[in-house]
């Protein structure tokens, strides 16, 4: 091979190894482009799926913060439980009945109707169970319809608890949140849930508070107490 044919060959390869650094080069640099943008591009729809999410069930949660039940309670401590009653037919839910027990069908609540049955009890009053703060009142969707939540504070010798009684299918509300009530408060009245089933008091007793209202349905039990159990162990002195 002549001298220039060899020094051809050098050069031709020299310019393609140039070629191939300088890819190389950028494909390094286009790397770390793709690095940097590519988990910003998931990030920011994960965050708006939160959103979606937030949006979606932000109605389900109680509007006060579990952080300020101490003190609110500490400066009216005469709004704390002094024992429970039936939220219907007042006190001892008199001409009413379960129409659906806890744990039925995996229910997490009891169904109260009068005992006149149907749409007879359609705007009856519902009462609150016993002395509490509102936390809730609302009307939501999936089921519900207009909702009241209350926070309980059950002293314990010298110690104390939370429980919270759920109100729900209401036709009307009459309480805020914020408000104090007192046992056998009119809170509202017997409802539909917006014409989805025929009337009924949909009534839920939590020994753990500010869960979401969830499907109202599971089989997993935690944080539910049977609700006429609750108020039947926690009854007023003299009743």
């Amino acid at each position: 091979m002549r001298p220039e044919q060899t020094l051809f060959i050098l050069l031709v390869f020299s310019l393609l190894l140039g070629c191939r650094d300088s890819q190389r080069d950028i494909s390094k640099s286009l790397a770390t482009k793709v690095y940097f943008e590519t988990p910003a591009q998931p990030t920011k729809a994960i965050r708006v799926r939160h959103m979606e999410r937030d949006t979606s069930t932000r109605d389900f949660f109680p509007s006060i913060p579990l952080s300020k039940y101490d003190s609110i309670f500490f400066f009216n401590q005469d709004f704390q439980a002094d024992g429970f009653d039936y939220p219907v037919g007042v006190p001892n839910g008199k001409r009413y009945f379960k129409a659906q027990e806890f744990g039925q069908d995996s229910h997490l609540g009891e169904d109260w109707n009068r005992v006149t049955g149907g749409n007879s009890d359609l705007g009856d009053p519902v009462y609150s169970i016993g002395n509490g703060l509102v936390t809730f009142s609302k009307d939501v969707c999936c089921g519900w319809g207009n909702v009241i939540r209350i926070v309980h504070k059950l002293p314990k010798g010298n110690d104390y608890e939370y429980v919270e009684s759920i109100y729900a299918h209401l036709h009307s509300r009459y309480v805020k949140p914020g408000q104090l009530v007192r046992r056998g408060e009119k809170l509202g009245s017997i409802g539909t849930a917006n014409g989805r089933y025929s009337a009924h008091l949909h009534l839920e007793v939590r020994d753990f508070i500010n869960m979401s209202l969830g499907p109202g349905y599971s089989e997993d039990h935690f944080g539910f107490l049977i609700p006429s159990d609750f108020i039947d162990q926690n009854r007023p002195a003299g009743r």
